[in-house]
């Protein structure tokens, strides 16, 4: 089978305009899902209502696949960071699509994004439209369509590799700043060409400077985008739902004692002029200091611990609170809410904990995804959410008859 190109696939669900069904509002909702050769998926299509989502079924079924196509519909490499050509099927397709009718403010929308292999050539590139046109930059899209996710993987982030709580972090960010990943990848391009001209000794003063200027452009508005969330984060981090931790954030090393309460032409010659005088000492050593190496702490107030020392429960405990506080301030700042993907958000939470979530997720004014084995721990969305059996979409049952 062959992925069909995104386009195509939009094309088929493609609905712009406003609707009166249900009352708008900040949300965001999916209201029709298409998949095709997306990793166990080969085609499949879902519809629906403006509510929470549970997915259950054994492990492996695929609940975490249809998470991650959601994922898709918004800017960057998906809840999994994987590789494209990862996510085609074993059915030997050279391409995959995820396609999507939304729905915000009572207006809707679609998003088609795909990947295909070019004559046997692996790409990182994937092809998006929105409502049908192509989309050149993912700026666009996110202007469109914004999401927040947890997983497993992330249960440990604080005590984890430094890169993995960076990119936490400009997720979050990019949600309220859609050219924030646009920042970040024209400053790691610069990065690397810079890197790579001393790795090889051109020290070719011209081409160095203008890297140098990119790199202090692009690292000022970069670090004080990232600032700028943590200072939006601070009260609403004060509070946090009953029986979870409140934390306290900071942003470490990455040079943001120099550029704290600087303006950003200011940072911006900081970080140019660093960079200029590392040039040596990158040729000797391979790596030089910079924004891209800032780091993310998180203290568990209540206990007065560093999150990387806490249990893996309170880790999880603190980061549904951060995730909880941030959908607030996007709420408060922008009158918009984001997806919510949350992947067996209640493993390693205590009943207390489980109950005061499912309360908290339940006044949502958006959709909320969720995965767990058993129904039974979603008691509390019953009559409000839909309930999604994965087990039944790959039994030949038709897809919509299942998400009904």
């Amino acid at each position: 089978m062959v992925a069909r190109s995104a386009g195509t696939v939009c094309a088929e669900t493609h609905q712009v305009g406003r609707t009166d069904e249900e009352p708008a509002s900040g949300g965001t909702y999916v209201r029709r899902l298409r998949l095709t050769a997306f990793r166990n998926y080969d085609a499949l299509t879902l519809d629906f209502p403006a509510a929470p989502v549970v997915l259950t079924g054994r492990n492996g079924i695929g609940k975490t696949n249809l998470l991650e196509a959601v994922s898709f519909l918004t800017p960057g490499k998906g809840l999994r960071q994987a590789r494209f050509t990862d996510i085609l099927p074993l059915s030997g397709a050279t391409g995959w699509a995820v396609c999507a009718d939304l729905e915000k403010r009572g207006e809707r929308f679609s998003v088609g994004t795909g990947y295909e292999t070019a004559d046997g050539k692996k790409s990182d590139k994937r092809q998006i439209r929105l409502n049908g046109e192509p989309v050149k930059g993912q700026g666009d899209l996110g202007e469109s369509v914004s999401a927040v996710w947890l997983t497993p993987a992330m249960d440990r982030l604080f005590s984890g590799d430094p890169a993995g709580r960076r990119r936490f972090w400009d997720r979050l960010v990019q949600a309220f700043d859609p050219a924030h990943a646009r920042r970040c990848a024209a400053y790691a391009q610069a990065l690397k060409q810079w890197n790579a001209l001393l790795r090889e000794r051109r020290f070719d003063d011209a081409w160095l400077s203008a890297l140098e200027k990119t790199l202090g452009k692009y690292g000022a508005e970069t670090a004080e985008a990232r600032r700028r969330l943590l200072n939006d984060l601070q009260n609403r981090l004060e509070t946090a739902p009953d029986n979870f931790p409140r934390a306290a954030l900071s942003l470490d090393g990455g040079l943001e004692n120099e550029l704290r309460d600087r303006a950003t032409d200011e940072a911006a010659d900081i970080i140019r002029d660093r960079f200029r005088r590392s040039r040596s000492a990158c040729a000797e050593t391979g790596s030089a200091g910079g924004i891209h190496t800032v780091d993310l702490s998180a203290l568990h107030r209540e206990k007065n611990r560093a999150a990387a020392g806490c249990s893996t429960g309170e880790q999880k405990a603190l980061l549904v609170s951060i995730l909880l506080a941030h959908i607030g301030a996007l709420a408060e700042r922008k009158g918009a809410l984001p997806l919510v993907l949350f992947d067996e958000v209640f493993a390693h939470l205590d009943a207390g904990r489980t109950a005061s979530l499912s309360a908290e997720l339940k006044t949502l004014d958006t959709q909320v995804w969720l995965t767990g084995t058993d129904p039974a721990a979603f008691t509390e969305l019953n009559g409000t959410a839909r309930f999604v059996a994965v087990e039944t979409l790959l039994n030949g049952e038709t897809a919509l008859s299942a998400a009904s």
